[in-house]
This record gives C-alpha cells, structure tokens and sequence, in this order.
C-alpha cells in the first residue's frame, strides 16, 4: 500500500493525500517556514481552491498577490498564472481541492519517488528531461508565458516516446501497488 503523505526530500514540503472521488482531488500540503512552492504555472484541466488551516500562505493569482490566513480561501480557475509560497517564519498547512479529479497524486509520487532514487538534482529536479515532461504532463502544469498548446504538443511527443521505450512502464513502480 502507498503511503498517505510524501514529503519532499530537499524543500521539507509535505503532501497528504486527502481524498480522491470521480469528481475532484483534495491534497493538503503543509511548506515549512520561508518555504518556495512551484513557480509561476498554469492548468487547463482543473481548478484549484486553496483553503488555509493554519500559517499564512502567499498567493499570487494573475499578478494579485493575497497573503491568506486560517479560514482564508482563494480560488484558481483554469489557465490563471499562479504560484503559492510561504514567506513567513511559521509553516503553513493548507488544503487544495482540485476539481475535477485529475492525476496530480501521481505526478507528486513519480517526482518524489525519483528524489528518493537520487534521480533528480539537489533542488528536486528531474535530472532525465523525459521524466520531468512526464510529470508535469500528469500534472496538467504548465509554465506560464509559454502557450499551453505548445507545451502540451511537446509532451504528448515525449509520452509517446517514453510509451514505446518503457520508461513509462519503469515509472510505474512509484504509483502503482
């Protein structure tokens, strides 16, 4: 059986998998203090409400930045440039629903399961490019400034490829029981 929470080996970043229905995913995520998140990114498959428990939780949402606190919600829907981090001395827990359901869980195992397996660089980074487009494929996690479809073009490639050359099948082992 998978374990409920990973933690990533280099941030301290913590992801407990909550629930996951037809519907939607709830992921809750707690960032050490002064932790980073993602960088500035897009989705055009789900939304993502974030609802903070305790911390405080820096959102930036199409260049409006909010600093939410426990009880404070921010919604982001589909392709709106966002980021998330914790520039406070305290950490932050909070919930992200995910809507509709999508493969999130396992982008985050794959990614964290090569950080165990020492495949990925000191920041957590895929060393094998292949293996970050798989990620950030499954993620439905595209960097904004860059057309979606383009990105999306150029991933679909790589998933081909990684389809027909095994490495898919190799990354199955961090998701699948």
């Amino acid at each position: 059986m998978l374990p409920t929470t990973v933690k990533h080996r280099y941030t301290g970043e913590q992801i407990t998998f909550v629930e996951r229905t037809k519907d939607y995913t709830i992921i809750e995520v707690t960032l050490p203090a002064n932790g980073d998140g993602p960088p500035l990114h897009k989705h055009d498959r789900y939304e993502e409400n974030f609802e903070v428990i305790s911390g405080q939780l820096t959102v930036t949402v199409n260049k409006k930045t909010t600093i939410l606190k426990p009880g404070d919600a921010a919604l982001v829907r589909l392709k709106q440039a966002h980021r998330f981090t914790n520039a406070h001395p305290e950490p932050v827990t909070f919930r992200v629903t995910l809507t509709p359901r999508c493969d999130f869980e396992t982008s985050v195992r794959i990614h964290y399961g090569l950080m165990d397996d020492n495949l990925t660089d000191d920041k957590g980074n895929p060393k094998n490019f292949t293996h970050l487009a798989i990620i950030l494929y499954f993620q439905n996690t595209w960097i904004a400034g860059i057309p979606i479809s383009i990105q999306r073009f150029i991933a679909k490639r790589i998933l081909a490829k990684a389809e027909k050359n095994g490495t898919l099948k190799e990354l199955e082992k961090y998701y699948k029981v």
